[in-house]
């Protein structure tokens, strides 16, 4: 490899991979360079993740950089097919059901709004088409839903993997190691250092570090504030398969989820609102078993009688402040860059980001969206930006 690049990009999972093939993929002829820790990818929430793509967000910003990632992940295998050899995605648009009581209903209503306005493939059910939609499902508390007919989930591992190959195909270089160390001079970015001694000049370096961004933030003396948060999600075999796709559906306390998984198994997961953030990847049975279950249980009785085949954990990286994306310039250091904070949205964001941060960097501007409200810089200004249907 050599010691000199344009750009390094630090993290290689899919919005790193993402950034890097956008790059070369939009003509940048420079030398790009991404540096992951993990070659096994066995850590990375990337692969950890329920894989989940949706529409129906509150920021109008949200739900253009789905919309995006849309577009691409319904031809994803074909765009990254090489010679004859395509990705493997394995998109299913099985639909987003949000499901509603009378506490949530109001914001489904709003969202759903600004939703149609921008042009998304979404419905409001009353209760009868929700019977209908899932036949199995309780719903005696339910006066609705918003149903997202374009939206579905996919298998994160073949999404990555296909921009890692096809990046590569078209000169991305990777590199296994551990960045340590940034090196910055009279505020400007000079290069990084790795675990393993390799000093790599640049004068462009995107941090793309997932959980671990506050960590490399700190390298070049910025404080960004990304907490790494488990999240765990579990698949069980129920006794009774459907002979229907289920969609992925959110239950009304925007925290419970459950989607058909391989062979009609259930995959389904539920956020814990005061998890403590730290790097736990330990998954715990016991939440399952008196947490999950019982919940999912209720909103479809038939899943009482199951067993439980897996579990594991992963990692959001939590914007403590307002729960977005952190993009862009990253404090007054000439060169570096951040594509951080995703709070869980990051794979389905991935393709829409590494499109706008090439242009960022190639061009000085945003062409595609407008992002600049998930500026570091709103942070100073007062200026953040909710999510209201965070999962």
């Amino acid at each position: 490899m050599k010691k000199i690049y344009d750009i390094v990009v630090i993290g290689g999972g899919v919005i790193g991979s993402s950034i890097a093939y956008n790059l070369v993929n939009d003509g940048f002829d420079g030398n790009i360079l991404v540096i992951e820790k993990d070659p096994s990818y066995q850590f990375a929430s990337t692969t950890l993740s329920a894989g989940g793509v949706r529409e129906q967000f509150s920021l109008p910003e949200n739900i253009r950089l789905s919309q995006y990632g849309l577009s691409i992940f319904e031809n994803f295998d074909e765009i990254m097919d090489l010679d004859g050899d395509p990705a493997h995605a394995e998109f299913k648009q099985h639909g987003y059901l949000f499901l509603a009581n009378e506490k949530n209903w109001p914001m489904i209503r709003k969202n759903y709004e600004i939703q149609k306005a921008l042009g998304a493939h979404v419905s409001l059910l009353p209760v009868d088409d929700l019977r209908k939609l899932i036949p199995h499902m309780l719903t005696d508390d339910l006066i609705g839903g918003c149903f997202g007919s374009r939206d579905g989930y996919l298998d994160p591992y073949g999404v990555l993997q296909g921009y890692i190959k096809k990046g590569k195909i078209l000169g991305v270089e990777y590199l296994y190691e551990e960045v340590t160390g940034i090196e910055v001079t009279r505020k400007k970015i000079e290069g990084v250092t790795t675990d393993k001694g390799t000093q790599i000049r640049c004068g462009i370096v995107v941090n793309a570090a997932g959980p671990y961004a506050s960590v490399v933030g700190k390298m070049a003396g910025i404080d960004l504030p990304v907490d790494p948060v488990r999240k765990m999600a579990y698949v069980f075999d129920p006794k009774i398969k459907f002979d229907y796709d289920l969609p992925l559906v959110i239950d009304t306390d925007g925290l419970l989820y459950f989607r058909h998984e391989s062979g009609k198994t259930i995959l389904t997961g539920k956020s814990i609102h005061d998890e403590q953030p730290g790097y736990n990847f330990e998954w715990d049975r016991d939440y399952f078993m008196d947490v999950v279950w019982p919940q999912v249980a209720e909103r479809v009785p038939t899943f009482d009688t199951a067993k439980l085949i897996r579990g594991w954990a992963g990692l959001y990286a939590m914007n403590r402040l307002d729960g977005n994306a952190i993009i862009g310039h990253i404090g007054d250091i000439q060169g570096l860059y951040g594509a951080v904070g995703f709070s869980g949205h990051g794979l389905q964001q991935s393709p829409a980001i590494g499109k706008c941060v090439s242009e960022l960097i190639q061009f000085g501007k945003y062409q595609t969206i407008d992002l600049s409200c998930f500026s570091f810089g709103r942070f100073k200004t007062g200026k953040l930006v909710f999510e209201e249907e965070m999962v």
